[in-house]
């Protein structure tokens, strides 16, 4: 049982409803997660203006969705792992390389994704204290210090939703159970 119930659109007030309203239209559904970040319109108000400036950060819904998904395994979200990986089915990306990421799994080779995640966990990390060689290493591989920022504001998103999930014990959405398995169901506490 949540915690922290999700405000339902026709109970609340004409600014929280506008805003559940805006995640409805444009994420095709109603969520449990903003449903119940809702019971603060200002924080809910600042997630949606963050994460859709993400959308124009330069990273692509792939690499936002690993991106996602290994914060949401690293911290621990029994919700965000399932909700991204149902995302990810829904873009019909990559499920193997989505899936192995939400295992903790490396990406093997030097592709754009391994570095990628490479350096997602290394922020996550060091709280982005990188060595100036390690710094380069990720520019000589490809990722320019202009990803490396846009890869901090995916981080601040997943902050916001994985530890909101935890600290309410957000329910899962009934369309996000196929999405559950394993490595996302051990994160309950």
């Amino acid at each position: 049982m949540a915690r922290i119930e999700p405000v339902k659109e026709g109970e609340a007030d004409e600014k929280t409803r506008a805003l559940l309203e805006k995640i409805r239209t444009d994420w095709g559904r109603s969520w449990n997660v903003t449903g119940g970040i809702a019971n603060n319109p200002a924080v809910l108000e600042g997630f949606i203006a963050l994460n859709g400036a993400q959308a124009n950060s330069g990273l692509s819904e792939a690499e936002r969705e690993l991106i996602s998904i290994e914060m949401a395994r690293a911290n621990g979200c029994h919700y965000c792992v399932p909700a991204h990986r149902y995302v990810a089915a829904e873009l019909g990306l990559d499920r193997e390389m989505m899936d192995a990421a939400a295992r903790g799994e490396d990406l093997a080779g030097d592709g754009p994704e391994a570095v990628l995640l490479r350096l997602v966990r290394r922020i996550a990390a060091t709280g982005g204290k990188l060595d100036d060689g390690e710094f380069q290493a990720f520019q000589d591989q490809g990722i320019a210090p202009e990803k490396m920022i846009a890869v901090i504001g995916e981080i601040a998103v997943c902050a916001i939703t994985n530890t909101f999930n935890r600290l309410a014990q957000t329910e899962l959405d009934d369309f996000l159970t196929p999405y559950d398995y394993g490595p996302a169901r051990e994160t309950r506490s």
